[in-house]
């Protein structure tokens, strides 16, 4: 079966799948989970706010949220120790070694070393690790420990996601706007995306599969859809969904514009140590859309989301000067 005809079956799947949720509303409220009354000031964060592209981890902080890594392996790891947990990766035992990557490279309970936990994400991925080839491509997306490579980054997502590890589907069908024509290992990530998605309602993967239908990025390009999509994903927790959402709100792209509403999923993300949530809340401050304007509110949120690292935040430093969203 070619590309194209993969990618027309899988829209076709796809409109299946979701329209019985056309009856979920994206104008209604989206309900409050029990995270949601979780203070930003319990994460391990700048100022009680994560970089742009980082989750709040329980007992953690602030990580990348493109990783992957099984929570359970990760505590068991902690709870032995680092020395025992070395020599438990060395006995060939994969989940310790992804692991012990995770401890250094995110700095518990040991000094961060880059190299040694590309070393040992690079040995488990080696052994069909499909989370620590997802977790190395993202050192590379990134530059973490080595120099920026994109296309090994998206060689090591393509093994994840063949490997059965979702996030590195989804890291793979997001990395790019791969258009229409996109590779045949693309649309098989993104077939992996849908599955999550319509299976077993995967946030992460269902907020993907939003980003690919509003961008129309291996599907045609269809912003109602996404819109539907974004907002399953955020009722499931998704913050990332949530802003995207907003924003969606905010140009009344896929749904009727509404203010007031983007505002309050803008202001949801800040309160859930989004820092690109919380330059997109400064920004309706500045502007005085969806709420009377304040230029003093707008310059703390800017300073807030920049000293978190969110580069737009930065460049607008105060309210004055700022353009339109």
């Amino acid at each position: 079966m070619t590309a194209n005809s993969q990618t027309i079956l899988f829209v076709t799947s796809i409109l299946g799948v979701v329209c019985p949720a056309c009856g979920l509303s994206p104008d209604r409220e989206a309900p409050r989970m029990e995270a949601d009354t979780r203070a930003a000031a319990d994460a391990d964060a700048p100022n009680g706010v994560c970089p742009a592209g980082s989750q709040v981890a329980e007992h953690i902080g602030c990580v990348d949220e493109g990783l992957e890594f099984s929570a359970d392996a990760l505590e068991v790891c902690r709870s032995a120790g680092e020395t025992q947990c070395d020599e438990q990766c060395q006995k060939g035992d994969t989940p310790s070694c992804t692991a012990l990557a995770l401890v250094h490279q995110l700095a518990l309970e040991a000094t961060p070393n880059m190299t040694y936990a590309g070393r040992l994400f690079d040995q488990a991925c080696a052994a069909g690790d499909g989370m620590a080839c997802n977790d190395l491509g993202r050192l590379h997306a990134r530059g973490v420990g080595f120099p920026v490579d994109v296309e090994r980054a998206e060689t090591l997502y393509s093994l994840a996601c063949e490997h059965g590890t979702v996030e590195g589907c989804v890291n793979l069908v997001t990395a790019r706007a791969w258009g229409q024509s996109a590779p045949e290992n693309v649309v098989q990530a993104a077939l992996s995306v849908k599955h999550a998605c319509t299976s077993t309602g995967d946030a992460r993967s269902c907020a993907a599969l939003g980003w690919m239908l509003e961008r129309g990025s291996v599907l045609p390009r269809d912003e109602r859809i996404g819109v539907i999509l974004y907002t399953r994903a955020c009722e499931e927790g998704d913050q990332s969904a949530c802003d995207r959402l907003g924003r969606a709100y905010l140009a009344g792209a896929g749904v009727k514009p509404d203010d007031v509403r983007a505002l309050s999923l803008f202001r949801r993300g800040c309160d859930h140590a989004r820092s690109d949530a919380c330059t997109d809340l400064a920004t309706m401050y500045c502007l005085g859309r969806g709420v009377p304007r304040d230029r003093s509110r707008s310059a703390v949120l800017f300073q807030q989301a920049c000293e978190a690292g969110d580069v737009a935040a930065c460049r607008a430093n105060a309210c004055s000067g700022w353009a339109p969203m």
